[in-house]
């Protein structure tokens, strides 16, 4: 112990001599992240946002392909931030809140976005779902005390992450028989939203259920990391790229093993393999992770950010339900692809905190008030909602978990237009 403490204070004498080369450059990235941080708060708060509700007809024929296409259209609403809009406006990418919610008056489908982007939104979505009907509505999050979880109120609430990289798909409606159908079809159809509407649209008058994933478009990195892996399973060399830390101890590395070798004769160069990779060599369950994969890549990507709440009245709180929405978001899962999991470092444990120790009690408490301000807010992309990494998903996997289901669900609770609109004849007399 004391020969480690001296090589402590033996490596921090020398390091310390350098004071002069490593503090400026330390001192200027705290600046640096201090300075985007303000300029972000700044940005933010002179932005106005609302929430609006969509409602579609009851005998409505869409699968989840026309939402895939308005995800297309939000996609748009990105752009490539350069430095002037970082380090001086502090702009950044919008992001969308996309909510389903249960409670006294129903199942109701929200989306939050900024105010100058509405036109946006409500044009992609007339123009899938014409005979809906989009109203800015009051922010339903707000109806309750801001300090929930407390005497009153109880909470249990999970961040949700992939369970495998975000290349490998989750079951999308194409597995349900979605992808193509028609008012004939319909009713011979599988929504996998079925389950949730049915069972949000079963809670009491004093339970709450909100569903929430945060979106903004994906760069290309998550598809060059899709084609390493399809290059990883078919048994290719992946060249992983270096990050500065890495590239500095191989050339200190490199450096080093030079000077050893001084006086030596040079290795000679290793021989190159062949490449004698054939597709047969692959399991049939190899190649359809292939070609899962592969498909998956092909289409525009969203980094999304996932959590759920049940809330209730502390007398009629009831773990069921909490049960009941993880085996909802169990049925996008597939063994062999990918699917959801509860974040244990941010979810909460289940209801019955009071049989653990004190001090895990207070951490619990204090996941499930994090959780709850960062749902109100709408916040996870930055500081400080940013303690889960968001993960991708595709254009299709998106619009599988979050789409205005059709007359295969049937929910008396669902919030729909009894009746479609139509324009008045155009040769009614005036």
């Amino acid at each position: 112990m004391r020969a480690l403490l001296n090589q402590i204070f033996e490596f921090w004498g020398f390091f310390g001599g350098f004071w002069y080369l490593w503090l400026p450059v330390g001192l200027f990235l705290l600046f640096r992240e201090a300075w985007k941080g303000y300029l972000r708060g700044y940005f933010l708060s002179k932005t106005k946002w609302i929430l609006l509700e969509v409602r579609v007809p009851r005998d409505i024929a869409k699968s989840p392909k026309a939402m895939e296409n308005i995800f297309a259209g939000l996609y748009g609403a990105g752009k490539n931030i350069d430095l002037v809009d970082r380090y001086w406006k502090g702009y950044e990418n919008p992001w969308f809140s996309l909510e389903i919610v249960g409670n006294a008056s129903g199942v109701h489908f929200f989306i939050w976005t900024q105010e100058g982007l509405r036109r946006l939104v409500e044009s992609q979505i007339y123009a899938q779902y014409p005979a809906s009907e989009i109203a800015e509505v009051a922010d339903y999050a707000r109806d309750l005390p801001v300090d929930v979880p407390n005497n009153d109120w109880a909470l249990w609430g999970a961040e949700m992450v992939l369970t495998k990289p975000d290349a490998y798909p989750i079951r999308t409606y194409e597995d349900f028989t979605l992808e193509d159908i028609s008012e004939k079809e319909e009713l011979r159809k599988i929504d996998p939203l079925s389950a949730m509407v049915e069972f949000l649209g079963s809670l009491e008058a004093s339970e709450q259920c909100w569903i929430q994933f945060l979106v903004r478009p994906a760069g290309e990195g998550w598809k060059k990391e899709g084609e390493a892996l399809v290059a990883e399973i078919m048994g290719k060399e992946v060249k992983q790229k270096e990050r500065v830390l890495q590239r500095l101890m191989r050339l200190v590395s490199d450096f080093l093993g030079a000077l050893l070798s001084l006086g030596t004769p040079p290795a000679p160069p290793p021989e190159k393999k062949k490449d004698e990779f054939s597709i047969f060599k692959l399991s049939p369950g190899q190649q359809e992770i292939i070609k899962a994969v592969e498909k998956n890549i092909s289409k525009i990507g969203f980094e999304v950010g996932l959590r759920w709440m049940y809330i209730a009245r502390r007398d009629k709180f009831n773990p069921v339900g909490i049960s009941a929405l993880f085996g909802i978001f169990k049925q996008f899962s597939s063994q062999s692809l990918n699917g959801f999991r509860p974040y244990r470092k941010t979810s909460s444990m289940t209801g019955y905190w009071q049989y653990v120790p004190r001090i895990n009690t207070i951490k619990e408490h204090a996941k499930k008030r994090r959780i709850y301000q960062a749902y109100r807010m709408r916040g996870f992309f930055h500081p400080p909602f940013n303690k889960v990494r968001p993960f991708v998903l595709s254009s299709s996997e998106l619009a599988t978990v979050y789409h205005f289901p059709g007359t295969v669900v049937s929910s008396p609770a669902m919030s729909r237009i009894e009746a479609k609109k139509g324009s008045a004849p155009s040769n009614l007399p005036i």
